[in-house]
């Protein structure tokens, strides 16, 4: 949950206000009381959010949170703690206009989505640094643990201007943890599992621990954890065994018929000489462990000067199982090594000149193996590995009353090598590959392509007038890729602080990406399925216009709202295509192409209040309309309405307290294929029946083949159904559910916190459209120890 007063607020609209004012006035006297204690001595607030905290993404430089003049949405460690969160992932969808889902076909773990804008087109960084690793666009969530982390600053709205290609969207900025205390040091362990049917005889451990040290020259912070976990399977074939914790489907003594099925209907299927054919074993989410390390350090070279060190290692192995018809059943397994190291150098050469130089590595590399049961027919080994080298200059100049200059300049490098990647040899000439002469497996890491960006920008913090308290940041971004060419990206954005309860926000700014190497030269086929997917070279940059404009009202420090107008527009949008022409080997290819036009547009809100020094409570309502400019439709899977609520306790007395996390959503539009002017019923139900025996399709289609070509054509390209022989889209409205997540705690003593909860309390997921994990309970214990020098001096003397 995002907080941005200095004490977190409760959330609420219109009749829910009476209800709370209400309940104020029921409860005066206990808040009379608190208040009175409060003024005598210091409560200790869990929920507490300092607006005097740093941020760094919305203008990349350090800035209070208050004074910000771009928005930055924070996510702190007190409300991941509060939030019961394991990753990334399980953070973000608490905020107004950022959705997380399940990852959709060619992705992995959790993807993210903002202001209605997919993954590819939202940056993630890590202290500033470029994440890699994409998987058709999307950055998995779950990669990044909680232990790891400090605090998630979010910008929305086009971002470019600082941040170059992919920023479309916006920029989630991963801070690291830092030492703060002399002496600091704390773990966490969980376990957690659900029921049999989805989660097997298994569960989920996950263990971490962080150790500390600040000394006058330097600081430094090692964190650790290691997780395991059998995953969750929501197919059918759910039932216990001994491979990646379910039966396998072709094991001795396998019995397929359901597991609920009576002995009766057992005996007549055998007495009618009827053949059961059980669903293909497949599972919903894998079986992994994984270990991440951690550092993060800062060496005071001078009172002006700071070195830092940052590093991050990640290991995660994967297990899974997939099947297609007719009947294959694949094991799969993914190995996956993520390493990104950076060091950089902030130097205050005077009160009125700052020097930020940073130089960045990251490694990604995984290996992918699919193993056909009883067959090496499709079997697959291949390896990727994606390297990326950064450079980034930042001189912040202050010499002019009013005016903080920042001119910065980068520099890029990226390659990638993967098998699904067109070979080399056939890239380059003569265009063809020597194995092919003799009948000969391609190599194992046969494709490879590389790119430089190197840009320069500007940008101006100017406090046009301290009377009406109204200050603007102008910035431009000039960017040369070396496939792409050049491209400058401008960016506005304005606060004026009407009142000291009243702020106003604005910003305006292009965005741009670049098609990254698996759009354009991507080669992967699935004969077990029947399709190929292919890159495209002569695509086209992503080119949006962002706008954004806002309001906070604070008028005490117990209530804060505050809301944001978007709107985007994205040309040249990067997807893939059904080609009309199946391949030599008759597989249907899919290619990505730039064919949509695409806007989003909506509101964000958000309505805290303090209910007293014990309860708050929040609400967030967000609406995001979505559209496809050419064909009309919105677009898929982007819910329109979104409700996100919580509750959270504390007493201070006996240290027990609770939250309560809440996010409701609406239903999300799924593209169907159309016959005439409706979508045709989904196969399998009775509607699809019916359906096919009063329609006639060939008359249609004869109908459609006398159409003249060029019309043809022109009703593809708008996806219009009366004059279009090809298959045409419409959508429908499926599958709205609400997450409720419960977390409660009981501290022990100053060190010891023991905690439980349940994820998913409802239990509501889909198999097709939203494949979550169910219900999921967990507990565990954590504890924290914090030293200082003079305590260790003390400890020492009375020795």
């Amino acid at each position: 949950m995002l907080v941005h007063s200095k004490k977190v607020i409760f959330i609420i609209y219109a009749s829910v206000i009476f209800t709370i004012l209400f309940f104020s006035k029921l409860n005066g006297e206990e808040n009379k009381i608190e208040t009175e204690n409060s003024e005598k001595k210091e409560v200790s607030d869990p929920w507490n959010l300092d607006k005097s905290q740093i941020t760094v993404t919305g203008t990349r430089r350090k800035k209070l949170l208050k004074d910000s003049i771009v928005k930055t949405e924070v996510i702190t460690r007190k409300d991941i703690e509060s939030m019961g969160a394991r990753t990334v992932a399980d953070t973000l969808g608490n905020v107004p206009g950022i959705e997380v889902r399940p990852a959709e076909a060619g992705q992995r773990g959790e993807s993210v989505r903002l202001q209605g804008l997919s993954a590819q087109n939202v940056l993630i960084l890590i202290d500033g640094q470029r994440v890699t690793g994409r998987f058709n666009g999307s950055i998995d969530l779950t990669r990044f643990k909680v232990e790891d982390i400090e605090r998630i600053e979010i910008v929305k709205g086009a971002s470019s201007s600082l941040y170059g290609s992919d920023a479309i969207a916006g920029v989630i900025n991963i801070i690291m943890r830092e030492a703060t205390e002399d002496y600091q040091a704390d773990f966490r362990s969980l376990y957690g599992t659900g029921r049999k049917l989805f989660y097997g005889s298994g569960g989920e451990f996950r263990n971490s621990g962080s150790v500390g040290i600040r000394e006058d020259f330097y600081s430094t912070q090692f964190t650790a954890g290691w997780h395991r976990g059998n995953g969750y399977d929501l197919t059918p074939d759910a039932s216990p065994g001994s491979k990646n914790n379910r039966f396998q489907s072709q094991k001795d003594g396998y019995d397929p018929t359901p597991e609920n099925m009576s002995d009766l209907n057992k005996l007549i299927l055998l007495r009618t000489n009827t053949r059961y054919q059980p669903p293909l074993e497949n599972t919903t989410s894998n079986k992994f462990q994984d270990l991440n390390v951690s550092n993060r350090s800062v060496f005071h070279l001078t009172d002006n000067t700071d070195l830092l060190l940052n590093g991050v290692y990640r290991y995660l192995d994967q297990e899974g199982v997939d099947s297609s018809e007719p009947r294959r059943v694949f094991d799969r397994r993914n190995q996956t090594h993520d390493f990104m190291g950076a060091v950089g150098l902030e130097s205050a050469i005077n009160e009125k000149t700052h020097l930020s130089l940073n130089t960045n590595y990251s490694r990604f590399e995984d290996r992918f193996t699919l193993d056909q049961r009883n067959s090496d027919e499709l079997n697959k080994n291949e390896g990727l590995l994606n390297n990326v080298y950064e450079f980034r200059s930042r001189l912040d100049l202050s010499q002019i009353e009013n005016h903080t200059f920042s001119l910065g300049a980068e520099a890029l490098a990226e390659n990638i090598r993967s098998p699904r990647i067109e070979a080399d040899c056939l890239k380059n000439f003569p265009n063809f590959c020597p194995n092919t002469l003799f009948d000969l497996p391609p190599a194992e890491d046969s494709g490879s392509a590389a790119r430089q960006r190197n840009a320069v920008f500007i940008q101006d913090e100017w406090k046009v007038s301290d009377k009406k308290n109204f200050s603007v940041i102008p910035g431009i971004r000039y960017e040369n890729d070396s496939q792409f060419g050049n491209q400058t990206m401008p960016k506005l954005s304005a606060r004026w602080d009407a009142t000291k309860e009243y702020i106003f926000r604005a910003s305006a700014g292009l965005g741009y990406r670049a098609p990254n190497f698996v759009e354009l030269y991507y080669d992967f086929q699935n004969p077990g399925v029947g399709y190929r997917v292919t890159g495209n070279p002569d695509l086209k940059p992503e080119i949006s216009r962002s706008y954004n404009l806002g309001g906070e009202w604070e008028p005490n420090k117990k209530f804060w709202f505050s809301w944001n107008l978007f709107y985007n527009n994205i040309d040249n949008l990067i997807g893939t295509r059904l080609q009309p022409n199946r391949d030599t080997a008759g597989l249907q290819i899919y290619q990505t192409t730039n064919f949509e036009k695409v806007e989003t547009n909506g509101i964000e809100t958000s309505l805290n209040y303090k209910l007293s020094n014990r309860f708050t409570a929040s609400l967030g309502y967000t609406f995001t309309n979505s559209r496809n400019r050419l064909t009309n439709l919105p677009i898929e899977s982007v819910v329109r309405n979104r409700i996100n609520g919580s509750i959270r306790y504390y007493n201070e007395n006996n240290k027990f307290g609770f939250s309560i996390f809440m996010i409701a959503f609406g239903k999300q539009p799924i593209y169907c294929e159309l016959d005439g002017l409706h979508c045709k019923p989904e196969v399998g139900s009775v509607n699809s029946q019916i359906y096919a025996a009063i329609s006639n399709p060939e008359e249609l289609n004869q109908w459609r083949s006398n159409i003249p070509l060029p019309l043809q054509k022109y009703c593809t390209a708008n996806n219009i159904g009366f004059c279009n022989d090809e298959p045409v889209y419409g959508h429908r409205m499926v599958n709205s559910f609400t997450n409720i997540n419960l977390r409660v705690f009981k501290k022990i003593g100053n060190h010891l916190e023991l905690f439980a909860g349940i994820d998913n309390l409802l239990e509501e997921y889909d198999l097709i459209y939203n494949p979550q994990r169910p219900r999921f309970f967990y507990f565990g214990v954590s504890g924290s120890f914090v030293a200082s020098k003079q305590e260790e001096s003390i400890a020492h003397s009375n020795n």
